[in-house]
Formats: structure tokens, C-alpha cells, sequence
């Protein structure tokens, strides 16, 4: 199946899914999930939705977005804001509908420089770096398709009619949205972000609030049995490499993997041109009519 998750970056926690057959567009299933969004959210979305008519029904929600350009896209131009920050002009192919947008250049060190579009278009509330910084938190929902594909073994089940998939489905999600409140709870209490606690712990842990919980089923107990769970999943960290970078390239990646990059002994290094830095790259770009243009 084909699933798609309106997911919390805060608690981090699924807010509503949608799913379908494995060959439904993606682009069908995130319209689903617009009717969810609230006045002033703001949705974080993946470079592949970039799509005119998606934006408009966003906006037309009273919701911000922010999502990635592709390479091939070139806005016109109206207005320079500052260095890396322009406000543009979009079309969509189909209708020729227009959107004005903010276009912003942002680098990040171990990543490669990347063109967001965001709906946010006053520079002096929405700053570009605060923007750049709140959209490379849109990596956990990788992570949570992860959690939910692996930790929790959604990927068999148990299921053989539509109705009970759509049920065992559920129960994984209000699992989910358990685990992620406790979390946040346990990451309030630790005084750390909640990325640095282990799902796979506080899963663990889970089970054992239950085995708990089941047995005594007095109200009194509820409120110590629950401090004990949260104290217990605020001691479990993931465990990270600060500055860990990897090759964007595949390729080059795959190399590196490989050991073929290695200096072979007895041959000269191959002189190589020093590569032109990524923020001294153009961004605009005029053409015959003196209009002006992004570049990727």
C-alpha cells in the first residue's frame, strides 16, 4: 500500500493518515491530508509534491508551507529581499494560475545548498535562517516511517480482509501517538530534545507500563504507574556522531564504501580541478528581455 502521514514535529507524533493501493500518486493522497490543516499551520513538505494546485489549496486552508524547488524549476523573479532570499513568481502548467512566493538559498554544513519555496513571504517575521533550520526538522518523518516500519514491524501482518487491515492499522498509530506523548513528556523532564531519546527503548518500555497497567486497574495506581514510565523513558539517549557527514553522490558514497578511493601505491595522483565553491555558484540569471531568473 501506499501510505501518507500528517505527522507532528513537535511531539512527533501522527496526526492522520491516508493509505491506499501501492500505484496511487502521492498527489492524490496529500489533498486528503490538506482538509486536516489548521488556520497558521505550517506544512513541511517533500521536494516530490512540489505542485502549483497542491499550494493553493494550502492557502486557501489559511496554512503556510515550505518544500524544496526542483533543479529544473526557474521563477521569475520580482523582488530581491537580501542575498539568497527573492520574491517570486510561480505558474502553474495546466491553468496558467499565478502564486507569488519566497524563494531562499540556504546552505548547511555536510549538505549540499538547496532552493526552498515557502508561502511565508515577510523576511523580517520569517527570517531565512530560522526557515532553513525548521525545515531540515522535516527529517523525522523519515525516521517515524522508519519506527513505524521496523521498531514496531508494521511491515507483516495479521490482517485478511480490508476492514481488519484498516483496524490493526489504527491500533498501530494510537500506539504511536502513546509512545510519542510519553517521549515528550520524558524529554521535558530530561531537559533534552526529543530526538535524543530512543524510540526503541521507550517501545520496550511500553510494554512493561502495560504489563503494569492490565493487572491493576485501579484509578489510584494510574498516576504512579505513568510518572514511573515517563522517568523510564527519559534515561534512554540515542546514540549520535556530531559532525557526521555523507557524500550526497551514490556513487561517490559507494566508492567510499568500497575502499576504491584509497591512494593505490606505486601510481601518481591524478590532478583534479578544484571544484567551484557552492556560494560562489550564480543565482539569477537574465535573459533577451532583461527578465530575471533563479537558477538551481
Amino acid at each position: 500500500m501506499e501510505l501518507c502521514c500528517l505527522f507532528d514535529l513537535i511531539s512527533r507524533a501522527p496526526l492522520r493518515f491516508v493509505y491506499d493501493k501501492v500505484c496511487t500518486s502521492e498527489h492524490k493522497l496529500i489533498l486528503k491530508l490538506i482538509g486536516a490543516l489548521k488556520k497558521r499551520d505550517l506544512l513541511l513538505i517533500d521536494s516530490g509534491f512540489y505542485y502549483c494546485a497542491t499550494f493553493i489549496k494550502i492557502l486557501r486552508r489559511h496554512a503556510h508551507f515550505i518544500i524544496p524547488a526542483k533543479s529544473n524549476n526557474r521563477p521569475k523573479v520580482l523582488r530581491t529581499l537580501s542575498q539568497g532570499d527573492y520574491l517570486c513568481q510561480i505558474m502553474d502548467s495546466h491553468d496558467h494560475t499565478t502564486l507569488i512566493v519566497r524563494v531562499l538559498f540556504v546552505y548547511r554544513k555536510g549538505f549540499r545548498r538547496r532552493r526552498l519555496v515557502t508561502s511565508l513571504l515577510d523576511p523580517s517575521l520569517f527570517p531565512a535562517s530560522e526557515l532553513a533550520n525548521l525545515y531540515h526538522m522535516r527529517w523525522d518523518i523519515e525516521t517515524f516511517y522508519r519506527d513505524f516500519k521496523h521498531t514496531l514491524r508494521a511491515s507483516s501482518w495479521h490482517c485478511h480482509t480490508p476492514t481488519s487491515f484498516h483496524q490493526e492499522l489504527l491500533v498501530h498509530m494510537i500506539v504511536l501517538c502513546l509512545i510519542r506523548i510519553a517521549m515528550l513528556q520524558a524529554s521535558q523532564l530530561a531537559k533534552v530534545s526529543v530526538g535524543r531519546l530512543s524510540f526503541a527503548r521507550a517501545l520496550t518500555e511500553t510494554r512493561l507500563f502495560f504489563k503494569l497497567l492490565l493487572p491493576n486497574g485501579e484509578k489510584n495506581r494510574w498516576a504512579s504507574i505513568w510518572a514511573a514510565f515517563i522517568e523510564c523513558c527519559a534515561h534512554y539517549r540515542v546514540m549520535i556522531k556530531p559532525n557526521r557527514q555523507f557524500p550526497r553522490d551514490r556513487q561517490q558514497y559507494r566508492r567510499k564504501s568500497r575502499g576504491l578511493e584509497r591512494k593505490r601505491p606505486g601510481r601518481k595522483p591524478i590532478a583534479t580541478k578544484a571544484a567551484p565553491s557552492l556560494l560562489s555558484r550564480p543565482e539569477t540569471l537574465k535573459n533577451s528581455k532583461d527578465g530575471l531568473y533563479l537558477l538551481s
